[in-house]
């Protein structure tokens, strides 16, 4: 009886010892992150209270299109993941490829192609009306 009790009271101080290292490796820092700002604007310019933040991961497929839409009631940044996609301002047409981004802002009016043979992954952040 003697060896079980000195056999848990091992195991409990082995398991206390565990807790209190485990507890000791709690962060107290933040440290060994690389932050690049890719896009930011205020949002009072843009919007009034009463919308929602919205995070999508969106698959593009080849030969897809997005109709020409504003934005002055829905601001958002884009940034594209994988691929790459036509998008197109006024007269003016851009190739945004992965790793880049763009601001949909109140005066962004565009539309969206993509024109390669892969899709394309891209993460889009906007506000939307609740």
């Amino acid at each position: 009886m003697s060896r079980f009790v000195a056999l848990a009271s091992g195991t409990l101080l082995v398991a206390a010892t565990t807790f209190a290292v485990a507890q000791e490796k709690k962060p107290t820092k933040t440290q060994g992150l690389e932050e690049m700002r890719l896009e930011q604007f205020s949002l009072p310019l843009q919007v009034s209270s009463g919308y929602e933040l919205r995070a999508r991961r969106i698959v593009f497929a080849p030969g897809g299109t997005v109709v020409e839409h504003a934005h002055a009631e829905r601001p958002g940044i884009v940034y594209v993941l994988q691929g790459s996609m036509t998008e197109h301002r006024g007269d003016s047409a851009r190739l945004v490829k992965a790793g880049e981004t763009w601001v949909e802002d109140a005066g962004t009016v565009h539309w969206l192609e993509n024109t390669s043979n892969a899709p394309c992954v891209f993460v889009s952040v906007d506000l939307v009306r609740k």
